[in-house]
C-alpha cells in the first residue's frame, strides 16, 4: 500500500521564523551592548539547540514513497540522535562554564552529525529492489513535495552543522578563524540552495 507523504503544519513554519528572528535579536542586543557577551552566547547556543531539536523531531515526519522500508529507519535514527543533541546543546548553553560553551556545544553537535551519518551509510544504501517501484506508484506531486520539504530540513542541518564547526574553528584559532569559516560556509550553502531550487518548482506544479 503506497505511504502517504506529511504535510507538515504552519506552525512548525511559525516555530522556525520565531527561533530566527530570536537569534537575530540575540546578536544585535548583544552588538548594541545590551546584553552581555556570556549571556548572550548562551541565549544563542540555546536557540541552536532548539533549532537541532526542531528539526529532528520533523525529519522523521517527511515520509517519502521510500520512507516506510530501510530508509525510514535511517530518518528515525537521525531524528532520534538530533533531538537528544538538541536537548544537550540547550542544557549546555545554560549549565557549561562560559568559556567552555561553543566547544561543548560544537562537540555535541557535531557527533549527532556523525553518527547519522554513518547510520546512513550502514542503511541507506542497502535499499530494498523494489524501492524505486514504490516511488513510482506515488503521486508526483506529493514526491516532489516531501523531497522539498525534506531539503528545506536539509538545508537548516547542513547551516548548524557549518555553526559546530565554526565553534571550533573560534575555540581553536580565535575569531579570524571563525571569519575564514564563513568563505566556505557561505560557498556550500549558496550551492546548495541553487542546485535544490528545482524541487521548490517541481513542488509548485
Amino acid at each position: 500500500m503506497p505511504q502517504d507523504t506529511t504535510r507538515l503544519s504552519p506552525l512548525w513554519a511559525g516555530l522556525a521564523i520565531l527561533l530566527i528572528v530570536a537569534l537575530i535579536s540575540v546578536i544585535v542586543a548583544s552588538s548594541l551592548d545590551l546584553v552581555e557577551r556570556e549571556l548572550a552566547k548562551r541565549l544563542a547556543c540555546t536557540v541552536f539547540g532548539l533549532m537541532l531539536l526542531g528539526a529532528g523531531n520533523i525529519l522523521p515526519k517527511i515520509i517519502l514513497p521510500i520512507g516506510a522500508g530501510k530508509t525510514g529507519r535511517t530518518d528515525r535514527f537521525a531524528g532520534a540522535i538530533f533531538v537528544l543533541a538538541g536537548l544537550t546543546c540547550v542544557g549546555v548553553a545554560i549549565l557549561a562554564p562560559g568559556d567552555q560553551i561553543l566547544l561543548i556545544e560544537a562537540i555535541v553537535g557535531i557527533s549527532a552529525f556523525v553518527l547519522a551519518g554513518l547510520n546512513w551509510l550502514r542503511l541507506a544504501q542497502t535499499a530494498s529492489p523494489d524501492d524505486s517501484a514504490k516511488a513510482d506508484a506515488e503521486s508526483t506531486a506529493s514526491f516532489n513535495k516531501a523531497k522539498a520539504q525534506r531539503m528545506a530540513i536539509f538545508l537548516i542541518l547542513n547551516a548548524l552543522f557549518w555553526t559546530f564547526l565554526i565553534f571550533v574553528a573560534d575555540t581553536v584559532w580565535g575569531d579570524a578563524g571563525a571569519q575564514w569559516m564563513l568563505v566556505p560556509f557561505i560557498i556550500v550553502n549558496s550551492l546548495l540552495a541553487i542546485t535544490q531550487m528545482r524541487l521548490v518548482q517541481k513542488a509548485r506544479d
